[in-house]
């Protein structure tokens, strides 16, 4: 195996470990378990930390290595309003009737819903915007659809919505932020149960 392959396998694999909860909120990453863990020597390993910390998936500590994001109130809040901006924007900026490139929503998860509503923006830095927030909220993605009653059903509507171009789009979009933010203890509370 190449180092380029053993590379991205490193990469590929942590950024699911993270997305899954497999890693409690703000545990130290410890490369060398990593390597005996993931089959690899240190340096991919550390390759694919500095990556991960530079996509804000992880931290870096001075003289403490890398840590899983310790997990608060402030800080998911602010991302789920950021998701929000960045999805209200991306409606504004679509003069499209269709999503480009065939990006047509099915509602599979909110994931694929706001990368399609991101792209139909037609702008780079929204889609890596929006990109970003998708692997950020991975996780607790999972856990809210746990405690909030029809999720699956919201973002099917706001995928029929936007896919019918219907100015409903941006009220559900709101509608879909606002029932996130009321629920953030709840969320937190439940990822740090998961971790005891």
């Amino acid at each position: 195996m190449n180092a380029g392959t053993t590379a991205e396998r490193v990469y590929d694999s942590l950024k699911g470990s993270l997305a899954t909860g497999s890693f409690a909120p703000g545990a130290r990453l410890e490369p060398a378990r990593l390597a005996l863990e993931l089959s690899s020597s240190a340096t991919p390993i550390r390759d694919a930390l500095n990556r991960l910390a530079g996509e804000r998936l992880i931290e870096t500590r001075a003289s403490d290595g890398f840590h899983v994001p310790a997990l608060n109130e402030i800080g998911l809040r602010d991302l789920y309003r950021w998701n929000e901006v960045l999805a209200r924007t991306a409606l504004r900026l679509s003069h499209r009737s269709e999503p480009p490139n065939g990006h047509h929503v099915a509602p599979i998860d909110a994931a694929d819903l706001f990368a399609s509503i991101a792209a139909s923006s037609g702008s780079g830095e929204i889609v890596s915007q929006v990109a970003s927030a998708n692997a950020r909220l991975a996780y607790v993605r999972q856990v809210e659809s746990n405690i909030l009653d029809g999720a699956a059903d919201e973002i099917g509507g706001i995928a029929t919505a936007f896919r019918q171009r219907s100015i409903s789009t941006r009220m559900l979009i709101q509608q879909y932020h606002k029932a996130r933010l009321a629920i953030v203890p709840k969320i937190i509370n439940t990822i740090f149960q998961k971790a005891r």
